[in-house]
């Protein structure tokens, strides 16, 4: 009988771990896999120099890197919620502005969490909150994203004005990966949204910057960027 590598078979363990608890600090996985923290530490500095788990300069925590992740099952949401979360609490303190998740369910967007700024200005969704993907950043970033006959049917129960003005802008707001609200939905607030996409290219989610409504056009291009460079930095982790 072939003898099995025990580095191997710890490491193994770690990365299943790792596929359904993102974020996972060395004491947590220590005690889940009941090995020495210094044997822990050395095979996950081991696997984070391979680039098969990525350690979070945040919060010191693990999750799966872009070497393990081609071909791996997506993230469910609140495995999605709680790899993001340390990011985007660092954006929502820099900015003291609200940031929210949000996925598509059917033909609403659907909110997955929001993250409060550490000073509340304005009043935004909250998660489980459902919005429209007409009216809103978020919705009509993750319009953009849908297939192509989801959003040809989409528009067709919309007025005609509405739908004229949205099938102009979904190219644009696909190209560019960006999207805004200027108070369409309610006078006191703005919004930017950006594609959050996976290491496949594909738009999973939309992450969104809340402005009350007197923010200058400065306010959201800097969110724009902000959001931008963001997306981009996690992408190879999800």
């Amino acid at each position: 009988m072939t003898k099995l590598i025990q580095s191997v078979q710890r490491a193994a363990a770690i990365c299943r771990l790792l596929t359904t608890q993102p974020e996972t600090s060395l004491h947590e996985l220590q005690a889940a896999l009941q090995l020495p923290k210094a044997t822990t530490y050395g095979l996950l500095a081991t696997l984070v120099a391979e680039r098969i788990v990525y350690k979070n300069p945040l919060t010191a925590a693990y999750s799966l890197g872009p070497a393990a992740l081609v071909g791996d099952q997506p993230l469910t949401g609140d495995q999605l919620v709680r790899l993001l979360r340390p990011n985007l609490q660092q954006l929502a303190s820099d900015r003291n502005l609200a940031v929210h998740v949000a996925v598509r369910q059917a033909d609403r967007a659907h909110y997955l969490a929001k993250i409060e700024a550490p000073h509340p200005q304005h009043v935004s969704a909250q998660p489980g909150q459902d919005d429209s993907l007409a009216i809103t950043a978020t919705g009509k970033l993750l319009l953009s994203a849908s297939p192509a006959d989801f959003q040809a049917s989409y528009l067709a129960s919309l007025t005609a004005p509405l739908a004229r003005q949205l099938q102009d802008d979904l190219s644009t707001i696909s190209r560019r990966n960006v999207a805004y609200d200027y108070g369409e939905q309610t006078s006191q607030i703005a919004c930017v949204a950006t594609g959050l996409r996976d290491h496949r290219g594909q738009v999973i989610a939309s992450v969104s910057l809340v402005l009350p409504a007197t923010a200058t056009s400065i306010d959201l291009r800097t969110g724009e960027q902000q959001l931008l460079a963001l997306t981009a930095a996690l992408a190879p982790r999800i």
